[in-house]
């Protein structure tokens, strides 16, 4: 699943390529289901110029000239991919945007292979509530370890738990929050409660570092091959995982422990994560 470095990445590039770009036609597959509906998602798009293009969480949020506001989530297995106009189709594709600058022309293409994902055309007065269901972006905002920790403890959880949560700290998945913790030296089984102000400030300073990392690498591409950026490309950062996938701990040395933790596998190290 992407998680806010591919995310991030993806809209990084998208701005850096169709800021001012115009959107001349809309190809959605028959029965795939977009927000409001096909026809309104079109006609709202049709002639649009994309102004600034940013993220909230892991959406990724396009700004129109007309005022509201284009969002994909990715989901699971989303993709979206720049292509030159005229281009063989590409597999589980669902939108497509032909753009244009004056002579230049592309195609942003849509893929939901797992059908999880979603694109929506929000009107600017709904933006608000969207970003209320989303705690602190550790990436885009200043966050005190005070406040990290406040809205860690706003849940008796495990903190791998917690951190997973997308109204609790958005976009920290997890692959970067397996990491976060090992960085930090934290148990994920660790309760919130048994949170101090010590250990929030390291886990907040070391989610930040792997994120950054993360971004710094273009986003991390799996085996599976799910994640690619706008062109394509895999990212690198799987290269640079801390404990996530090992087998042994890159500390220590001992073995890596595996269990599935708020649904999700995590590796922890025994001896380092206390």
């Amino acid at each position: 699943m992407p998680e806010l470095p591919e995310v991030h990445t993806i809209a990084s590039d998208l701005k850096n390529q169709l800021t001012g770009w115009r959107i001349d036609d809309v190809e959605i597959e028959k029965g795939y289901k977009v927000s409001p509906s096909s026809e309104e998602y079109a006609k709202g798009l049709i002639g649009a110029q994309i102004a600034k293009v940013g993220r909230v969480g892991k959406n990724i949020v396009i700004k129109l000239s007309t005022g509201d506001y284009l969002t994909f989530h990715l989901a699971m297995t989303g993709r979206l991919l720049l292509h030159k106009v005229g281009s063989p189709k590409v597999a589980h594709q669902k939108v497509q945007l032909t753009l244009s600058d004056k002579d230049k022309k592309l195609v942003l293409r849509f893929c939901d292979m797992r059908m999880f994902g979603k694109t929506t055309l929000l009107p600017a007065k709904e933006l608000g509530t969207l970003k209320q269901k989303y705690g602190p972006d550790l990436v885009l905002e200043e966050v005190t370890a005070e406040v990290f920790l406040t809205r860690l403890k706003s849940k008796s959880i495990s903190v791998k738990g917690a951190l997973l949560e997308q109204a609790i700290v958005a976009g920290l998945g997890n692959i970067y929050a397996t990491d976060a913790l090992w960085l930090a030296n934290i148990h994920p089984e660790t309760k919130t409660s048994a949170l101090t102000l010590e250990s929030a400030k390291k886990l907040l300073d070391s989610a930040k570092n792997i994120l950054l990392e993360g971004i710094a690498h273009r986003g991390s591409t799996l085996p599976d091959e799910a994640y690619v950026d706008v062109f394509g490309r895999p990212g690198s950062h799987q290269n640079y995982f801390r404990i996530y996938g090992k087998t042994h701990c890159p500390a220590c040395k001992s073995k890596v422990e595996y269990k599935k933790l708020a649904g999700r596998g995590t590796y922890f190290c025994t001896v380092c994560q206390k």
